[in-house]
């Protein structure tokens, strides 16, 4: 008859190494604590330190010699990962953008940028390039509040930098990295200064790092006002358009649309043509990832520009190549252009 441990959990299968996925899972806590716990890492209480610490023992985990030679060894190939399908937030051009300026900064040590379909994609991808040795760390953008390449991470041990505001709570990052300047937040402040209180965030995941950013900004600014924030997920261009079109013929349509990223926010100009609505007289629209697109475009899209080539160096000093950390974050700013402007109720020309 097997033994499960007190804490509930299941032990692992006969002749597998334990591992911290297992621990969490008994312990009923995140891959994240679990970590945090067993390296002894600040960031959970003595109480759950000593509860993970137990369940550890009870299932007889023992850390992997291999992913502790990789943690400790010298990076000498990093992979940047960057995910160019369902779920994707950044324009394609950040990540380019984000290698160019890698390159400029690693020295001899080699970059490969991974493009992932998808983030379970990606989890897969990063497993086998560290057990295969092609990489030794890794930087990932897009991530998920419990993202399964930060899971894969954690079970195989890898250095991994996200690229991701803080604040938020992504389970497995050790090591964050954003732009300075609170771009986000800024967002919900314009837009509520010109007036606006019927808003809607069109997202392509609600649980993206980037999403619940803006998404937090525009709760912020419209605390205590007579204000709706609607969250809208679309996971392709079509279903943006597709969304925005039903919403937009709402007759208490939102007057101001926010974005997660260029296309989407493309989508909704479209959109908008269609139903004989005048952007930004009739709807504002705000891109939430600035790229070569908004500025293409009639009128121009007022976007968050993040300059992803001058990040290379915080990156680097994340991931610990850097001989020393950067002067300063480069920063993040609100970039007004043609797209916004005053709600029509307010009367203001």
């Amino acid at each position: 008859m097997s033994r499960t441990p007190a804490t509930g959990g299941t032990p692992a299968a006969a002749g597998r190494r334990v591992t911290i996925t297992d621990v969490a899972r008994a312990a009923g806590v995140s891959i994240a604590v679990v970590s945090y716990a067993l390296n002894g890492r600040q960031g959970v209480s003595d109480s759950t330190r000593r509860h993970v610490l137990k369940v550890a023992a009870d299932l007889d985990w023992r850390p992997s010699a291999a992913a502790r030679s990789m943690r400790s060894a010298a990076v000498t190939s990093v992979g940047l990962q960057v995910l160019d399908g369902v779920g994707a937030s950044h324009s394609r051009s950040a990540g380019l953008d984000l290698a160019s300026g890698l390159r400029a900064v690693l020295g001899t040590v080699a970059l490969s940028v991974e493009v992932a379909a998808d983030r379970a994609t990606g989890a897969t991808d990063l497993e086998r390039d560290l057990s295969e040795r092609r990489h030794t760390a890794f930087v990932v953008q897009d991530l998920l509040l419990d993202d399964p390449r930060t899971r894969a991470a954690a079970r195989v041990g890898a250095r991994v930098v996200g690229v991701t505001p803080p604040g938020l709570g992504t389970a497995g990052i050790e090591r964050g990295v954003w732009f300075d300047g609170d771009a986000e937040a800024a967002v919900g402040r314009y837009l509520v200064d010109l007036g606006h209180r019927r808003l809607v965030l069109l997202v392509a995941d609600a649980d993206g790092d980037v999403a619940r950013a803006l998404h937090a900004g525009l709760l912020t600014a419209t605390a205590g006002l007579v204000a709706t924030v609607d969250v809208v997920e679309a996971a392709s261009a079509p279903a943006a358009g597709a969304a925005a079109a039903r919403f937009l013929a709402d007759d208490q349509r939102p007057t101001a649309v926010v974005t997660d990223g260029d296309v989407t926010a493309l989508a909704v100009l479209e959109a908008a043509r269609h139903r004989g609505l005048e952007v930004p007289w009739d709807v504002s629209v705000v891109s939430g990832a600035d790229a070569e697109t908004c500025r293409l475009v009639d009128p121009q899209l007022t976007a968050v520009g993040r300059p992803w080539h001058d990040l290379a160096a915080t990156v680097a000093s994340a991931l610990r190549i850097a001989p020393q950390p950067p002067a300063g974050v480069p920063s993040a700013r609100l970039v007004i252009r043609g797209t916004t402007a005053p709600p029509p109720s307010t009367g203001l020309p």
